[in-house]
């Protein structure tokens, strides 16, 4: 009857070059997904930015007057939580 075959332990090397590629490639993956996240940050901003200007269109606003208008409401809140 014959022996069952087992498998040759790796050396340290060959675990070591696994490794390395697992990594590799890992690290590849959470750049792609690095990437792809900017990207959908950035249209989610370009989308947020053209739906407030619509905004600013339909009401006749212009940038100062959203800024003056946001300062204002800021500066209520700030003195409503300090009373």
């Amino acid at each position: 009857m014959a022996r069952p075959r087992t498998r040759a332990r790796k050396t340290y090397e060959e675990l070591l070059a696994e490794n390395e590629e697992k990594l590799r490639k890992h690290t590849e993956a959470v750049s792609v997904l690095q990437k792809e996240r900017e990207e959908l940050l950035k249209a989610k901003r370009d989308e947020e930015m053209q739906e407030l200007y619509i905004y600013m269109q339909e009401n006749e606003l212009s940038a100062q007057d959203v800024l003056l208008s946001l300062k204002e409401q800021n500066n209520e809140l700030e003195e409503r939580e300090a009373s």
